[in-house]
C-alpha cells in the first residue's frame, strides 16, 4: 500500500513534482518542441522552413524529418529564430 504524502506549501508540491524547472529549447534537445492550442493553433520550436503551403495543409521541415499538418484557414502569425506559429483549423498532424 502507497503512503499518503503530506505536502503543506506550494512550493514543496512543485518541488516534489519538480514542475518548477523550464522546458528545455529544441536546439539543446536536438528536435522539435511542439505545442498545440486546441485545434486552433500550433507552435512549433526547431523549424527549418516551409516545404509547402496549400490550402488543405502545410509541410515544414524540422531539425529531424517533417510534420505535415492538415486542415484549412492556415495562416502564419510567426516565423522567426526556428520557431513558427500557424493558426487555422487543425485537423490531422502526421509526422514523416
Amino acid at each position: 500500500m502507497a503512503k499518503k504524502i503530506k505536502i503543506v506549501k506550494k512550493k514543496q508540491k512543485w518541488k516534489l513534482l519538480n514542475l518548477n524547472e523550464e522546458i528545455p529549447s529544441a536546439e539543446i534537445l536536438g528536435t522539435a518542441h511542439i505545442e498545440l492550442f486546441g485545434n486552433s493553433k500550433i507552435s512549433i520550436d526547431g523549424c527549418l522552413g516551409v516545404y509547402e503551403y496549400k490550402d488543405t495543409y502545410l509541410k515544414l521541415r524540422l531539425t529531424k524529418g517533417t510534420i505535415i499538418i492538415c486542415g484549412c484557414d492556415f495562416n502564419i502569425i510567426y516565423f522567426e529564430n526556428r520557431v513558427i506559429s500557424v493558426k487555422g483549423k487543425i485537423s490531422a498532424i502526421e509526422f514523416v
